[in-house]
């Protein structure tokens, strides 16, 4: 009888655990979320090694300038063609673009610069990539907009960060003088008048030799030639005479 009594409690305890168990919710574990899918078709979507939220893993590299084409882009020793982010340099063909070149050369030829990417922008409608440059520890735009021949770029839209505008803006006090030289500069030389100074020296024509004057000589007879020593008188001689060359040949008083 006892060992029917302890079953049937044994039992009813077992069922109120079951039911107890069944009436709790499941414990959920949480699981990481998916990983961002991002992609843009915009050409300021950011570059390859720029996450979203600017998060930009390859945002600076180091290259060899090669050559300078004008004083806001250049090419790389590897063939990078870059445009200087943010400033706006005269065109080389004017007198401020010529000055424009030679500062950049001055500062990028030869030197191993650090390009800088901003984030979401990546090249210009040329295909040229946009960056800022920095060459032996110094901004090349901010450099740059202190001259007279770059000022901060204003013809469009300007990719630089609003931080990095606002840095140029500060620093570009009398934007750009594109046309005119200053007048600290030597004057461009006037042409020379004469463009053929070069060419060979134009012989003169041969000025003929003088007809000798007339003679004032007078010898009445070859003794009066030998005694004032002009004997012998040839043809032209002053003094001679046909009346003193008796035998006709040119030479009178030979004797």
């Amino acid at each position: 009888m006892a060992h029917k009594v302890w079953s049937g409690i044994a039992a009813g305890v077992f069922c109120l655990v079951a039911g107890v168990d069944l009436a709790t919710p499941a414990t959920t574990v949480p699981t990481a979320p998916a990983a961002s899918s991002y992609a843009s078709t915009s050409p300021y979507a950011p570059a390859a090694g720029v996450g979203v939220g600017g998060a930009d893993t390859t945002s600076t590299q180091q290259v060899s300038v090669l050559e300078v084409i004008d004083g806001d882009s250049f090419r790389t020793a590897d063939g990078l063609e870059v445009r200087v982010l943010g400033i706006d340099a005269c065109e080389a063909a004017t007198a401020g673009g010529r000055r424009a070149t030679d500062a950049a050369r001055s500062m990028l030829v030869g030197a191993t610069v650090v390009l800088e990417r901003e984030p979401g922008v990546e090249d210009d409608r040329y295909g040229r990539a946009l960056r800022y440059v920095t060459a032996d520890g110094r901004d090349f735009g901010e450099a740059a907009v202190v001259a007279d021949h770059t000022a901060i770029y204003t013809d469009g839209r300007n990719d630089a960060s609003p931080t990095r505008q606002a840095t140029l803006r500060a620093l570009d006090t009398n934007g750009r003088t594109c046309a005119a030289l200053p007048t600290s500069r030597r004057p461009v030389p006037v042409p020379d008048p004469d463009p053929d100074v070069d060419r060979p020296a134009t012989r003169l024509p041969a000025v003929p030799d003088p007809a000798p004057a007339p003679s004032s000589a007078y010898y009445k007879n070859c003794a009066a030639a030998k005694a004032a020593g002009a004997a012998p008188l040839h043809t032209g001689d002053p003094g001679y005479s046909s009346k003193l060359d008796r035998d006709g040949d040119g030479v009178a008083c030979v004797r």
